[in-house]
C-alpha cells in the first residue's frame, strides 16, 4: 500500500509538470524551420546578391530570439514549478529531529565509537547571523553516555529538503504526514511538523502516546503504519559500540547470559557488582561473548531447554566515567563508586524518553532531561544458525508493564507463534497465543529479525518481511488503567534459543517517539512554562526514582497530567518529533486570539515534505574539518564560529524520503 500510494503521487506529479511543460513550449515554440524560410523569402528582394550583409544578420537575429524566448520559458516554468509543485526549504533547528535537522553539529563518541548528532541552533541567531548563545561545549553520546567535548566540532546548517505542493489540491491531509504550514502566530513563517490530529477529532496526549477520544469517550489509540514506525525509531542501545573501557575494569555488561532463580540470592560483594534483578541472574548458561565481533554465541544443538540471553539498561552517568577517563572531566575524583554518586552505582534502570540531539551543555541543552518510561520498544538483531537439533526454537521478548510479548519461532519449519503473557505475580505468567505465521527463520543460514512494540500493536519482520499474524497483532490495553512499570522493564528486552548451535549479533535496541502532554490552556497569550504546563511538575524525583520501577509509579501517577485537544472543521494538530524541544500545536501562544490556539486550518498548509536533497556537505583536507571561509561572530566581537567550510563533498548517504 505504501509504494502504490506514492508512487501515484510521483506519477500524478510528473504528468502534471509534464503538461505545463508542453503547453508552454507550444506557446513559445520559434516558427519552424521551413515557415521560416517561406516568410524570409515573401520579405526578400529578388537580388539577393546585392544585399549580402542583410543576409548574415538575419539568422543572428532569430538564434537571439529564439535564447531569449528559450529564457524567458525556462524562468516562467521554474516560477510555476514552485508555485505548484515543489520548494526548497531549510530546516533552521531540531523540532522535527531525528527525521529532520536543523543546524547542528555531529561527533564520534571518544569511548564506543558510536557517531551521532545534536542540536547547535542555540548558538546562532539565523535573521542577524551572529553568535548570540553560549557556545555548546560537551554532548553526551546517545548511546554509551560518555560526555564529549564538542566545542570545536564543525557545526552544519540545517536539512534542505524538496517540499511537493499540489498533493493537498488533490488529496486530502492523512494522519502521520510531514507538512510545512503557516504558522498560525506569524503567516508570513513557515514551520514543518508532523500532522497528528483531524478534522473534528479530539486528540487526548497520555503517558507518550497519542489517543482520539470517542463519542462514548473512549480513547482509541493511534497507531502508526508500520513502514513509518520503522523509520521514526530512536536508539537505545547498539550493541556493536560498547563501553569497552569501562568492561575492563569491571563494569557490568548490558547484554549477558542469564538465569531464573526463586532461590535467594545474596547482595554481591563490591560496587560493580549486579546482583538479582526481578528474579534473574547472571549465568554461564551457554552463551558465549565475542567481544571482536561484538556477539554472542551457543553450541546448544543438542539442549532442549531455552537458554537465555537479557538486556539491562545500565546507563553510566559522567562521573562513572571519570574511572577510565578522568582527564575529560576536568579531573574530577575517579573514586566516583564509594562518594558522590547519588544514583548508587550501576544499577538498571527504566528506558525512558532520552533524547541524543537534545543533550549537551552550553546553549539551552539538559543532560538530565529524560523522566519519562518508554515502554514501546524495539529489538532488531542477525542471527545466523550453523547447526540444527531437536525442538529446535528461537525466542524473541519484550515486556512491558505487567504484560510480556513473545515470538517463537520453530527453526525445524520456520512456524512462528506471536505469544502475550501477563505476570500479574511475581513467578506467574498466563499465556495468550494472538496468532500463527510462517516465516523463513528455518533451518541453517543468516537472517535479520525485528520485533516490535509499538502503539499497542506487535510487529515482527523476518529479512525485512513483515509476517502476518493476524487481527490480535493488534491489541488494547485501556488507557486509564494501564499500571506503571515492575521490575522486569529494568531488563526488558531478551532472545533465547534451544536445540539449536547459532550466533546472535547486531543487537540493537530503539524505542517509538514519546509525546509528552505538554499544553497551554484557554486564552493565555503567553508561552510555554515548565513546571505549569508539562506532563509532570516534578522531572527531578521521576529521574532520581528511574531505578525503582515501583517508586517511580508512585511519583508519577500522583502528578501526571494528560493533554487533550478538540479540533474543527478543516482544523488539523501538528506535532513536533522531537517532543521535548518543538514548539507545536501543544505550546503555542496565543496573541491571535484564536479559539482553538493549537489548531492548523487547511488554508494554512503550503505542502508535503518530500525529500532532503542536500542535508550538509562533507569536509575534507586538514583532517577532516576543511578550512572556514565565513565565519559568525559574537556582537562583541570577542568569539566566532566558523560558518562554511571548503572543501566539501556532498553527503550521499543522508539523502533520504521523508516519512
Amino acid at each position: 500500500m505504501q509504494c502504490d500510494a506514492e508512487s501515484g503521487i510521483l506519477r500524478d506529479s510528473f504528468q502534471q509538470l509534464l503538461f505545463l511543460f508542453k503547453v508552454f513550449c507550444c506557446m513559445a515554440e520559434p516558427t519552424p524551420p521551413a515557415a521560416a524560410n517561406t516568410a524570409a523569402a515573401s520579405a526578400t528582394p529578388t537580388a539577393t546578391t546585392s544585399q549580402p550583409k542583410a543576409a548574415k544578420k538575419k539568422p543572428q537575429q532569430d538564434g537571439l530570439r529564439e535564447i531569449t524566448e528559450s529564457f524567458v520559458v525556462a524562468f516562467v516554468l521554474a516560477f510555476l514549478f514552485r508555485a505548484f509543485e515543489a520548494e526548497a526549504f531549510v530546516i533552521p533547528t531540531g523540532s522535527m529531529a531525528p527525521t529532520l535537522f536543523g543546524r547542528h553539529k555531529e561527533a564520534t563518541c571518544h569511548a564506543c565509537g558510536y557517531h551521532y548528532a545534536f542540536g547547535a541552533s542555540d548558538e546562532i541567531d539565523e535573521n542577524s547571523g551572529q553568535l548570540v548563545g553560549p557556545r555548546i561545549l560537551t554532548a553526551l553520546c546517545p548511546n554509551c553516555r560518555f560526555e564529549n567535548a564538542v566545542k570545536d566540532e564543525p557545526a552544519f546548517k540545517g536539512d534542505r529538503i524538496i517540499v511537493n505542493k499540489f498533493p493537498y489540491e488533490f488529496h486530502d491531509p492523512e494522519r502521520w504526514d510531514v507538512p510545512v504550514f503557516k504558522y498560525p502566530e506569524k503567516p508570513t513563517t513557515n514551520y514543518i511538523k508532523r500532522l497528528v490530529g483531524l478534522p473534528n477529532e479530539t486528540l487526548v496526549i497520555k503517558r507518550g502516546d497519542v489517543y482520539r477520544q470517542e463519542e462514548d469517550r473512549s480513547l482509541t489509540i493511534l497507531r502508526k503504519e508500520p513502514y513509518k514506525q520503522k523509520v521514526l525509531q530512536i536508539p537505545v542501545y547498539d550493541n556493536d559500540y560498547a563501553e569497552s573501557s569501562l568492561h575492563q575494569v569491571g563494569w557490568p555488561r548490558r547484554w549477558a547470559p542469564m538465569e531464573r532463580t526463586d532461590a535467594d540470592v545474596a547482595a554481591p560483594e563490591g560496587k560493580l557488582a549486579i546482583g538479582k534483578v526481578a528474579g534473574w541472574v547472571d549465568s554461564k548458561n551457554g552463551w558465549e561473548e565475542d567481544d571482536a565481533t561484538r556477539s554472542f554465541a551457543l553450541n546448544a544443538d543438542k539442549v532442549s531447554e531455552l537458554k537465555w540471553l537479557r538486556y539491562r539498561h545500565i546507563i553510566p552517568s559522567p562521573r562513572d566515567w571519570a574511572l577510565v577517563h578522568p582527564e575529560k572531566l576536568g579531573g574530577r575524583d575517579p573514586n566516583f563508586f564509594a562518594q558522590d554518586n547519588d544514583l548508587g552505582g550501576p544499577r538498571p534502570q527504566l528506558i525512558t524518553d532520552f533524547c541524543g540531539y537534545n543533550s549537551y551543555t552550553g546553549g539551552n541543552g539538559r543532560v538530565d532531561d529524560d523522566p519519562f518510561w518508554v515502554g514501546d520498544l524495539t529489538l532488531t538483531a542477525t542471527v545466523t544458525v550453523q547447526s540444527v537439533g531437536e525442538k529446535p526454537e528461537f525466542v524473541f521478548e519484550l515486556n512491558e508493564g505487567v504484560r510480556c510479548y513473545r515470538v517463537r519461532v520453530d527453526v525445524a519449519t520456520g512456524q512462528a507463534k506471536l505469544i502475550s503473557v501477563v505476570r500479574l505475580n511475581p513467578g506467574s505468567e498466563e499465556e495468550d497465543l494472538l496468532g500463527e505465521a510462517p516465516t523463513k527463520l528455518q533451518g541453517t543460514g543468516k537472517h535479520s529479525v525485528r520485533f516490535a512494540n509499538v502503539d499497542d500493536r506487535l510487529c515482527f519482520w523476518v529479512d525485512e518481511t513483515l509476517v502476518d499474524f493476524g487481527a490480535k497483532a493488534e491489541y488494547r490495553v485501556d488507557a486509564a488503567t494501564q499500571p506503571g512499570p515492575r521490575d522486569d522493564d529494568l531488563m526488558p528486552v531478551a532472545v533465547a534459543a534451544s536445540g539449536v548451535s547459532a550466533r546472535v549479533s547486531k543487537l540493537l535496541i530503539q524505542r517509538d517517539i514519546y509525546y509528552r502532554a505538554s499544553q497551554l490552556d484557554g486564552q493565555d497569550p503567553g508561552r510555554f512554562h515548565r513546571a505549569d504546563d508539562e506532563e509532570h511538575a516534578d522531572t527531578y524525583s521521576l529521574w532520581r526514582s528511574l531505578k525503582d520501577p515501583a517508586e517511580w509509579s508512585k511519583v508519577y501517577f500522583a502528578r501526571a497530567r494528560e493533554a487533550k485537544f478538540t479540533l474543527g472543521d478543516d482544523e488539523y494538530l501538528m506535532l513536533g518529533d522531537n517532543s521535548p524541544r518543538s514548539q507545536d500545536s501543544r505550546v503555542w501562544p496565543n496573541s491571535r486570539g484564536a479559539i482553538r490556539r493549537h489548531a492548523v486550518p487547511r488554508s494554512a498548509l503550503v505542502g508535503r515534505a518530500f525529500f532532503v536533497y542536500w542535508p550538509h556537505g562533507v569536509s575534507f583536507l586538514n583532517d577532516g574539518q576543511g578550512y572556514p571561509i565565513t565565519y559568525f561572530n559574537s556582537p562583541d566581537g570577542q568569539d566566532r564560529v566558523p560558518d562554511l567550510r571548503f572543501p566539501f563533498y556532498p553527503n550521499f548517504g543522508s539523502m533520504r524520503r521523508i516519512y
